[in-house]
């Protein structure tokens, strides 16, 4: 089956901004397919086709399978099947588009003055402000960073971490692997 095929209800591509923290991207328009990553709160996502009340954000690209298995998939299955949107080597993003809207969310950071606008461009604002803020006050306290490396960094930017920690960093003095700060949100440590 060629992938034209699996087309369903094409449309023109429409610019649609997600609603929820964490929309996952998966390989096909169901909750049993791989995870390839995830957009964030307001981003944009540029819809091609709806599915189910699912929305194709991409076009189709190679999978990269090896021994059976994609290395894009980070979590869920991975297996390159067809029963898992991976057609002759290939896959499409999908997300639920009940996640998404026709109009962008309204900004957390709008308000935001004092340290909350130091950290305003922080991944995942909305959810971790007061400790973004806070961990923000501490290292400027400290002398470890100054508000300016907050400003030109604009925050604090989620980090994979293998353990599903919900880690995220900065940099304070410079944009090098020595100057990189880390901020675990369950409980407020800072560490290099």
């Amino acid at each position: 089956m060629s992938l034209a095929l699996l087309s369903s209800s094409a449309i023109a591509a429409t610019d649609m901004w997600v609603t929820s923290d964490r929309l996952n991207r998966r390989t096909c328009p169901d909750t049993n397919c791989g995870s390839v990553g995830s957009l964030m709160f307001r981003e944009k996502a540029t819809l091609l086709e709806e599915k189910n009340g699912w929305g194709r954000i991409t076009k189709y690209y190679d999978a990269y399978c090896e021994n059976g298995r994609s290395r894009y998939v980070d979590k869920g299955n991975a297996d390159c099947t067809r029963s898992n949107g991976i057609v002759d080597g290939q896959f499409a993003e999908w997300v639920s588009v009940k996640f998404l809207s026709a109009t962008r969310p309204e900004d957390p950071a709008a308000e935001a003055e004092g340290d909350y606008l130091l950290i305003s461009g922080s991944d995942d604002y909305r959810l971790y402000k007061a400790i973004f803020a806070q961990s923000a006050r501490q290292l400027i306290a400290s002398e470890t960073c100054s508000e300016d490396d907050f400003k030109e960094m604009g925050g604090w930017w989620k980090a994979p971490h293998p353990k599903g920690k919900t880690i995220y960093f900065t940099y304070c003095g410079g944009m090098t692997i020595s100057n990189k700060l880390y901020l675990d949100v369950s409980d407020g440590k800072i560490f290099k």
